[in-house]
């Protein structure tokens, strides 16, 4: 018998049929039962916050307010978000004119016009400024000094210029951070190109890529909430969504307590049990599937469902390629861990953000056989240089992973893999 299990590609649904005995698990993100509207929801954090007064307790009239917002990269539903945030800042004396949205591109690319006003909905964008990140301007940042590691903490002038500091965002599994949201905003979503790579870089000296998806407690995440406090972000809110895009869970208040209460409540959600690991993972990068760049985070958390040296399915749009912004990602996607690691302590890399997303790969790299990419939008040309096969469809891929692994091969399937940590059932 055979099952036909549906697989997100985009906009698109594709349909994967395999054969019940070779079938491991099918897995995605889970939901949680709604009890109240997402208004109520949004508007009852923001009332009742986590180890905070309620934000309009927290305001006066006369306060200059930024609010740092996820980019296009994120699933976060801003044009549903930031209306009732609006609404409520309005109510605590804040006119429209004196709040400022600031886009958290981290180092991505610039939104356009276009982008900004369909991701923030037109409400939004006609309401308030929201201007982009400049991480590429200089005259935009300010260093105001170091976290105890050293690291430079280097941000966005407009949010020290800011009399009330607040974040908007999406708690959800990440390579480098273990879970979005909180303090991520500020770090890495708008400090400098050297901050970012700063933080980036530091799984590398205790080997831990492959190990931080889906842990809340990590050194990555002390050292985020150490640049965060510092800029002086103030309050959050954040989202936890359900595998079709409805928020499950608002937490709002305190920018570490809160994110902790979101984190626990995203465990239960993205975090799925698998009754072992697969000779074959076939995964959909969506949500991160604009670009390899952020379609790496899934792959990469596929690989906890992944017996070493077994094969790798990714599948995904990649509009964009591999990265409109980090071009040593493909030169260099082929170099293997430690020499990636030797380049780095000598210094060969002025992009640290890229060579955290180099090790990574690298890992990836060595964990899987081989890696077969399913992506109209990524060329014959770059998989080869990111050391991946071509396969021009998802039943090319399983019958290439076959033919490597054999007829009995145990597979496992993730949907919507950006949002999904796989995790051993004990």
């Amino acid at each position: 018998m055979k099952r036909v299990i549906p697989l997100r590609y985009g906009k698109q649904t594709l349909q994967v049929e395999l054969s019940l005995e070779n079938l491991l698990y099918v897995i995605k993100p889970g939901n949680f039962e709604e009890t109240i509207s997402e208004k109520e929801a949004i508007l009852a954090s923001l009332r009742t916050p986590v180890a905070s007064l309620p934000l309009a307790e927290r305001l006066h009239r006369g306060m200059k307010v930024v609010i740092v917002g996820d980019d296009l990269t994120r699933a976060t539903p801003r044009e549903r978000i930031f209306p009732v945030l609006l609404d409520e800042l309005n109510r605590a004396g804040i006119p429209d004119r004196d709040i400022t949205v600031l886009i958290g591109l981290g180092t991505h690319r610039y939104m356009t016009d276009e982008e900004i006003r369909r991701c923030f909905g037109a409400e939004v964008v006609d309401r308030v400024t929201v201007l982009n990140h400049e991480w590429q301007d200089p005259r935009c940042l300010t260093r105001i000094g170091f976290t105890p590691s050293g690291i430079p903490i280097e941000v966005n002038r407009l949010a020290l210029e800011a009399d009330f500091l607040m974040a908007v965002g999406s708690v959800v599994p990440h390579c480098y951070a273990g879970y979005g949201g909180g303090g991520k905003a500020i770090q890495p979503g708008i400090c400098s190109w050297e901050t970012t790579g700063k933080t980036h870089i530091m799984p590398m000296f205790k080997d831990l890529y492959l190990h931080i998806a889906g842990e809340i407690e990590n050194e990555v995440r002390r050292e985020i909430e150490m640049v965060a406090e510092a800029v002086g972000l103030r309050f959050i809110v954040n989202v936890v969504l359900d595998e079709s895009g409805k928020i499950a869970r608002v937490v709002a208040g305190d920018p570490v307590r809160a994110h902790r209460v979101g984190a626990w409540a995203a465990k239960q959600i993205y975090e799925q049990k698998i009754p072992g690991l697969a000779d074959i993972v076939i995964v959909s990068a969506y949500p991160a599937d604009i670009d390899y760049w952020q379609g790496i985070k899934p792959l990469s958390y596929a690989q906890k469902g992944l017996r070493k040296g077994g094969i790798s399915i990714l599948v995904a749009p990649f509009p964009e390629g591999i990265s409109p912004t980090h071009g040593e990602l493909k030169k260099y996607a082929t170099l293997p861990y430690q020499e990636l690691k030797r380049r780095v302590a000598e210094g060969g890399f002025d992009d640290l953000v890229c060579a955290a997303t180099l090790l990574l790969h690298a890992r990836i790299m060595e964990h899987s056989r081989e890696v077969i990419c399913v992506s109209e939008g990524m060329s014959v040309e770059e998989k080869e240089a990111l050391g991946f096969r071509h396969a021009a469809s998802v039943e090319e891929a399983l019958e290439m992973a076959f033919g490597l692994c054999g007829r009995e091969a145990k597979v496992g399937i993730i949907d919507c893999g950006g949002d999904v940590v796989p995790c051993l059932s004990m």
